[in-house]
């Protein structure tokens, strides 16, 4: 308890800042690119899109409304924040969903690629993919292989450590 007599929750107070922080990163979290075609690049707060060496201007329409949405997570954050200050507790969980769930990004695309373009063409995607992986796409008779590389940047690791740091202090009440 502080000098006012009101509970400080330092460790909430933590998460808050660490929220206002991955938001403020410049970088994106994920990294896709199937054999140079596709290049994605994303966070929940700004994405790239590159198809046959092209870019695409409703992505920086995307990017406007992530831009927005960035300065709300930074507003709801830094009100928490001020809020654990004043002793009240208040968990915004965000950061904690959205990191977790980005791990989903490589099934996703084994899901879309085996099945979606399954559909069309015989493809050998393997289930989850970090790093670099060959895939061999069949065709009327013709193969196809393709370098597909999808991994993590480290602005990930942050946001998954601040994600975590979130989940805790949802159990934790000091």
């Amino acid at each position: 308890m502080s000098k006012s007599g009101k509970r400080k929750y330092y460790l909430l107070m933590s998460a808050m800042l660490g929220n206002i922080i991955v938001a403020l990163l410049p970088g994106y979290w994920w990294y896709y690119s199937v054999g140079g075609i596709v290049t994605i690049k994303d966070s929940l707060f700004d994405i790239y899109l590159q198809f046959l060496g092209r870019e695409y201007e409703i992505i920086n329409l995307i990017n406007v409304f992530l831009f927005a949405f960035r300065s709300y997570v930074i507003t709801v954050s830094a009100y928490y924040l001020y809020k654990a200050y004043l002793g009240e507790r208040y968990n915004y969980m965000l950061i904690m969903w959205a990191s977790y769930l980005y791990i989903l990004d490589p099934i996703i695309a084994y899901l879309i690629s085996n099945y979606l373009l399954g559909l069309f063409i015989k493809v050998n995607y393997p289930f989850f993919i970090i790093g670099s992986e060959s895939i061999n796409v069949k065709d009327k008779g013709v193969e196809v292989s393709m370098l597909i590389q999808s991994y993590p940047y480290i602005y990930y690791w942050i946001a998954l450590a601040v994600g975590t740091l979130n989940l805790i202090t949802r159990f934790v009440k000091k």
